[in-house]
């Protein structure tokens, strides 16, 4: 397969030149095959070609010095020859080309007034409010003239007031989970039809069905920490919804979602929520509360369990889980939150531009499908970029 024409030329591709070359191909043909142009060719050539002298030279120079193809490779009189001459090898040119970028990565390329820039604008986003670095990237482009990789050397080199530990994920480590023994199991017989392999065989047949992963998340465990929230993740738009509960107890996952369908209507939910994937929390033991409208028996969605131990099922609301523990790290107790800090908190989740989306924020990747008025029902608002804040501070204010 041919060597795409804004890529580096590579070490196989260096063979094939001086292959060629030794075979008195032209430059026309070396470029075909490896798919580049022929000033390419020409250009590589002249760069790294190199002089051999013996002792018998009687320094006059070959005529293919400033001619195509500019070295001797393949000439029949190259052994026998006294006048100056020049080669090219494939290892000496990898190895000039790997210097090269070497010296020249080497070298910083932003001025006293770029670094000025990013230290007034950029850095207070990142230090203060927890922005990532894609999120800066899609706000302020004409102050980041250079890649993601290129503003992390600048950091690791220390010549912004940005620094690792102001990264949200760069120094944070996972820590492995312990099982709770003592909590309570989950009667597996709620579970008939309602497997992973059955979530599955759904989706084979409704490809296009609205997938909503559903979790929980806990504060501090015991006495006032009892609080937990329950979030709803679209899985499509990443677009996420939290929900304040007193307990960890499936009946107020119940008072969650009769709230939900009361605001939306029958209709509305049904194609919202047309499938919701959850684990196996004793919180969602009562899938029926959740799927059927007790007044009309009418069964609206389809709830289906993760298998044990398998969270990267739903893995889509484990990552957006780190959105909320940039604002409420772990051991922060929920007692002295209440339902509209949860709206708060994901209006400017749900606000934060991913890379996943096009550079897009799940509110505007949603916004179509939910629509204004549903939106509006679920208390979330568009925050501008700069607004955006991922720190305790956005529950203070």
């Amino acid at each position: 397969m041919n060597t795409p024409k804004y890529k580096h030329l590579s070490f196989e591709d260096r063979c094939v030149i001086e292959e060629f070359l030794n075979n008195n191909f032209n430059f026309t043909n070396i470029a075909n095959r490896i798919g580049k142009s022929r000033r390419t060719i020409s250009m590589e050539i002249k760069k790294h070609r190199f002089l051999r002298t013996t002792n018998s030279c009687n320094n006059k120079p070959c005529c293919f010095e400033s001619k195509p193809p500019y070295v001797c490779n393949g000439c029949h009189k190259f052994n026998n020859c006294r006048r100056i001459r020049y080669s090219y090898s494939h290892d000496v040119a990898y190895n000039e080309y790997k210097q090269n970028l070497i010296n020249t990565r080497a070298n910083l390329r932003i001025t006293k007034e770029q670094i000025a820039s990013i230290n007034d604008t950029i850095s207070p986003l990142m230090v203060d409010k927890h922005h990532s670095v894609n999120q800066v990237f899609i706000e302020h482009p004409e102050l980041l003239p250079f890649s993601k990789s290129t503003f992390y050397k600048y950091i690791d080199l220390g010549i912004l007031n940005v620094r690792n530990i102001d990264l949200n994920r760069r120094v944070k480590f996972k820590v492995k989970k312990e099982y709770d023994y003592m909590r309570d199991k989950v009667d597996t017989k709620i579970k008939i039809g309602r497997f992973y392999s059955d979530f599955k065989y759904y989706m084979e047949f409704n490809p296009n069905a609205s997938i909503v992963e559903m979790d929980t998340v806990i504060g501090t465990r015991g006495g006032k920490g009892g609080k937990c929230f329950l979030t709803l993740l679209f899985r499509k738009y990443n677009f996420m919804l939290i929900y304040l509960l007193p307990y960890k107890q499936s009946k107020y996952v119940t008072t969650v979602f009769n709230i939900i369908k009361r605001r939306l209507g029958d209709d509305e939910f049904k194609r919202l929520f047309e499938v919701i994937l959850t684990d196996n929390g004793t919180e969602f033991s009562d899938p029926d509360s959740i799927e059927f409208n007790f007044n009309t028996g009418e069964k609206l969605v389809n709830l289906f369990y993760c298998d044990p131990n398998c969270s990267w099922q739903k893995g889509s609301i484990e990552k957006n889980h780190e959105f909320i523990r940039y604002i409420l790290p772990k051991g922060n107790s929920f007692a002295g939150l209440s339902q509209n800090d949860c709206y708060l908190m994901a209006s400017h989740i749900n606000s934060i531009p991913r890379l996943s989306l096009n550079n897009h924020s799940p509110y505007e990747e949603a916004f179509n499908f939910i629509g204004k008025s549903n939106i509006d029902k679920f208390h979330i608002k568009k925050i501008d970029y700069d607004d955006i804040d991922l720190t305790i501070r956005l529950l203070k204010k």
